[in-house]
């Protein structure tokens, strides 16, 4: 059996369950009665429809990253294979970061300044807007700055042409239906290919800006629940609340966006991981199924619905 036939099935179940437990979700949250949630169901719900929509996108595209060398290159497998699909679905993939930025920022304002969150059409508006622009970024490294070109192409052709074995089977009529980025046309720092670099600094930038602005959130809010400024009802379903926040970020960081970052970036320095395209496609289908599962089990009245 070839490679995606033993990782297919998988791909499928994630994919069924991932939308089963989303939809649950949306339908515990928008029946729950609790005031002290108020108007963060939204935001869980945008979460919730913003996992569906990678889901469906991932499931029809199957994107399997590979690297080898100095390059980077991923392909989809799946339903459908041209490179509009992969960055259609990294546009999935890179607008997940504002709306976790956008979760804790909400949990800091629900906590120390409440009143705020009378703005929170303002909130919500920032946030469709920032995911928009997410998105498109996104978009735009793995469909222009990854795009092929004849020089990426020749380079790549020992691979495409299955004369460099790799552990997903590789044909040279698909070539040009990889993104891919060849960081340096001769050896590693040796006459560098600037499109490529700046789609790796941009992609690399975006996580990273992330994750500093939520580990500073991190900090705040847990300084602000130890201070227990309102009732102990509402500051456990607070600790709940940025409990299951902490884990929906940082256990897919571990899982998929460190394993996707670096098959990306490690190249650059010529340090290839090639068995990411073993792990790329399980751990990058996983995080949309894992998301629901938290908070429902974390959420005490979610857990009780």
């Amino acid at each position: 059996p070839t490679f995606k036939e033993i990782t297919y099935p998988c791909q499928v179940l994630f994919a069924i369950l991932a939308c089963i437990f989303n939809v649950v979700l949306i339908f515990i949250v928008q029946r729950s009665t609790n005031r002290d949630i108020g108007t963060y169901r939204i935001l869980i719900t945008y979460f919730a429809l913003s996992d569906l929509y990678y889901t469906i996108v991932h499931f029809v595209v199957y994107p399997i990253p590979e690297n080898y060398g100095n390059a980077f290159f991923v392909r989809g497998h799946g339903y459908y294979r041209e490179l509009l699909g992969i960055a259609l679905y990294f546009g999935a993939y890179g607008h997940a970061f504002p709306i976790l930025i956008f979760h804790f920022l909400y949990r800091l304002l629900a906590i120390k300044h409440p009143q705020f969150l009378r703005y929170f059409s303002f909130f919500l508006f920032a946030l469709i807007v920032t995911t928009a622009v997410s998105n498109a970024i996104w978009f735009s490294i793995f469909y222009w700055f990854f795009h092929p070109d004849s020089e990426s192409l020749r380079i790549l052709t020992p691979i495409f042409n299955g004369s460099i074995p790799l552990p997903v089977a590789h044909y040279i009529e698909s070539a040009e239906q990889h993104a891919q980025a060849v960081y340096w046309t001769l050896n590693t720092y040796e006459d560098p290919r600037w499109r490529n670099l700046c789609g790796a600094l941009v992609m690399g930038s975006c996580m990273a800006t992330s994750y500093t602005i939520i580990v500073y959130c991190c900090f705040r809010i847990n300084g602000y629940l130890k201070e227990r400024l309102k009732s102990a009802k509402a500051m456990l379903l607070h600790h709940q609340l940025f409990r299951s926040l902490m884990y929906q970020s940082f256990v897919p960081l571990l899982t998929a966006y460190l394993p996707a970052g670096t098959s990306v970036i490690m190249p650059v320095f010529g340090f290839p991981i090639i068995s990411v395209a073993l792990a790329g496609p399980y751990a990058c289908a996983t995080h949309p199924l894992f998301d629901p599962i938290v908070l429902i089990l974390t959420i005490t009245e979610f857990r009780l619905a």
